[in-house]
């Protein structure tokens, strides 16, 4: 029985996909291992395939057109033989003594009313020079090593938040759900991790530094140059995330669970609006208009509830220095988690 699926997508990863890979193979037989080579132009494919050819029963392999990073996740919901699902970009790893403990947890929750919906566990950051440079714990909201419900959970600060790097998934439930991501397009693991959430009844915290996220290379998406020139996709799937549910259905959930995900919300307003107005152009400017705009227009009362949120109100600062404080606050908190 597979336990868990974990997805790698892959694109131009041949400097660094073995690491990604090996890291995951010390979780033996009960691992799924599933390579996207999303068109690579380099030796991705064929050190993918050397790695299916040694590890058959591990490792699968699928060889695609390019079609982005939702499009690798979009394929390993669908492909997954595993009950549970996570995702590892290329250039990461898990770690080995938290990757054994995860699948401890896993092994105790098989049986279908047993069956947990959302794992979340702890991360670090890992720059070249140094691993585990900045870590993320949940323990102070969440009771560790039980199953639980959201009622259990205590009020997330605004300074935890979900990342794709924290997240385990019960495979199933993404596909009732009908979680289908966009293509084509980088920063769609925001929608990955919020549109899952209301769906979500059992959850377990597994506090346990799980996933090392690799940061500090030029061509990554996260980087400050490479952002600026994705501002668009930025800000398409802002609108896309924040136009998932509106305020109505937000409020039947539980409450930690709801402010959690109106602070999720405003979160991504502020660093999509930061984004804009480092930019500054027009064109930009313009964005941030059509973002607010797109949200009052799909959900009023939503709107109104996410410019009264303390970082909601952040992005309406009027003037030149309200935005230029709203941007000083984005660079900071980059800096603190030595992101620049």
């Amino acid at each position: 029985m597979k336990l868990l699926t974990v997805v790698v997508p892959c694109y131009n990863s041949a400097a660094y996909m073995h690491k990604a890979i090996e890291s995951l193979l010390v979780g033996g037989e009960e691992m799924d291992i599933l390579v996207i080579n999303d068109g690579s132009k380099d030796e991705t494919a064929a050190i993918a395939d050397t790695f299916a050819e040694k590890y058959p029963s591990i490792v699968r392999v699928v060889h695609k057109e390019n079609g982005g990073h939702g499009s690798g996740l979009n394929k390993g919901i669908e492909m997954g033989l595993g009950i549970y699902f996570k995702v590892v970009d290329s250039d990461d790893r898990l770690d080995k003594d938290g990757l054994l403990g995860l699948l401890d947890i896993l092994r105790k929750h098989t049986a279908p009313e047993d069956q947990l919906d959302l794992i979340v566990h702890d991360y670090v950051y890992d720059r070249e020079e140094k691993q585990a440079v900045f870590s993320m714990s949940y323990h102070t909201v969440m009771p560790e090593g039980k199953a639980m419900t959201w009622h259990d959970v205590k009020h997330f600060p605004l300074s935890k938040q979900f990342m794709i790097h924290s997240l385990v998934y019960r495979i199933q439930m993404l596909r009732d759900m009908g979680l289908v991501l966009p293509e084509k397009v980088f920063y769609e693991d925001n929608i990955y991790i919020y549109r899952p959430l209301p769906y979500t009844r059992r959850i377990l915290y597994y506090h346990a530094p799980v996933y090392g996220y690799f940061i500090g290379r030029a061509d990554q998406s996260v980087n400050d140059k490479v952002i600026i020139k994705r501002l668009d996709q930025v800000s398409f799937i802002a609108e896309e995330m924040i136009c998932s549910y509106t305020l109505a259905e937000l409020e039947k959930l539980p409450k930690h669970l709801r402010n959690y995900m109106i602070n999720n919300l405003a979160g991504q307003l502020c660093t999509t609006s930061a984004l804009q107005y480092i930019d500054g152009s027009e064109r930009a400017l313009e964005m941030n208009r059509h973002m607010w705009q797109r949200i009052k227009d799909f959900d009023e009362r939503l709107y109104k509830r996410l410019r009264r949120n303390p970082l909601g109100r952040m992005t309406v600062l009027p003037g030149k220095w309200g935005r230029k404080l709203l941007v000083f606050g984005y660079k900071t908190g980059r800096k603190l988690i030595k992101f620049s």
